[in-house]
């Protein structure tokens, strides 16, 4: 698939067992199955891995960037071997002699893109490898195994001797995500000059009070609050006794935790935060002030 062409929107139909790959990529379908315990986590932590993997490479806190298109093309890049590290050590396989990682005894390769198409090495012609895409602007995701025959692969190839999976042959892949939603980044729907605004506050407490404040009544993830502020345990800076908390407090902003104040949270009918997230709050009445006490 050409730079620029669209990657298909369809799912492809599954394999059927007549394809000559089907008890292979089965197999490894159902190895992964139950490195991740089981399909539904799976289906679960997999995007959440992918957002923690280009997360860091951002790096938000540390470099001032905020988005994936800011990144240096080595960085980007780099993002592979993030996802490759990052799965290895969630899924506990152990690395390959010539590929990346062995699944029930099989030699595999991991192999990601934030664009169209993957990069095949020499090395892995001919071997099952696991093709991962992210898409930042959609926040989708795609997740699948396939055999890199030789003629699946595009002729050619870069300086490095690698090629890429022919686009007619994607139908090839035993998709286990396909346009899968992934968390999206929190920042690509944030102004630039807002962006930049919480960055030159150089206290950690005076970007989450200042952040907090803007965003009253909307929850927050975990991730994008750790992006804010760089350090071992970010979060003890949203507890009281010297944190955010203590500094919000004094303005009339209340901050609720969905892991310890979720009934506070239902009983203000704020939309629901899931354990790993933070929500603020402004009482508007004695009620409400009695409820955060």
């Amino acid at each position: 698939m050409a730079k620029g062409t669209r990657f298909p929107s369809d799912r492809p139909s599954r394999l059927t067992t007549e394809h000559r790959d089907y008890t292979l990529l089965t197999k490894l379908e159902s190895a992964i199955y139950q490195h991740a315990d089981g399909q539904t986590r799976f289906e679960i932590d997999i995007p959440l891995l992918l957002r923690q993997a280009i997360d860091e490479v951002i790096d938000t806190a540390r470099s001032g960037r905020f988005l994936l298109e800011e990144l240096q093309n080595s960085e980007k890049t780099y993002i592979g071997t993030k996802v490759e590290i990052i799965l290895r050590n969630h899924l506990k396989l152990e690395r390959g002699t010539r590929l990346d990682v062995i699944i029930d005894g099989i030699e595999t390769d991991i192999k990601n893109t934030i664009g169209t198409s993957w990069m095949i090495p020499l090395e892995a012609v001919d071997h099952p490898c696991i093709i991962i895409r992210t898409d930042e602007k959609k926040s989708k995701c795609w997740f699948g195994v396939v055999i890199a025959h030789k003629d699946v692969l595009n002729p050619g190839g870069n300086q490095d001797k690698k090629t890429t999976i022919a686009a007619e042959h994607f139908v090839n892949v035993l998709w286990m995500l396909y346009a899968h939603d992934y968390p999206r980044n929190f920042w690509e729907d944030v102004a630039l000059p807002v962006r930049k605004q919480f960055m030159t506050l150089k206290s950690g407490n005076k970007r989450l009070v200042a952040f907090f404040k803007h965003y009253v009544g909307r929850p927050i993830a975990r991730h994008v609050i750790t992006s804010l502020v760089p350090q071992k345990d970010t979060l003890k800076r949203l507890r009281k006794n010297g944190g955010a908390r203590d500094f919000l407090g004094k303005e009339g902003v209340a901050l609720l935790s969905g892991a310890y104040n979720s009934d506070v949270i239902a009983a203000l009918h704020l939309p629901h935060c899931s354990p790993s997230e933070f929500i603020s709050v402004i009482p508007q009445n004695a009620g409400e002030l009695a409820l955060l006490r």
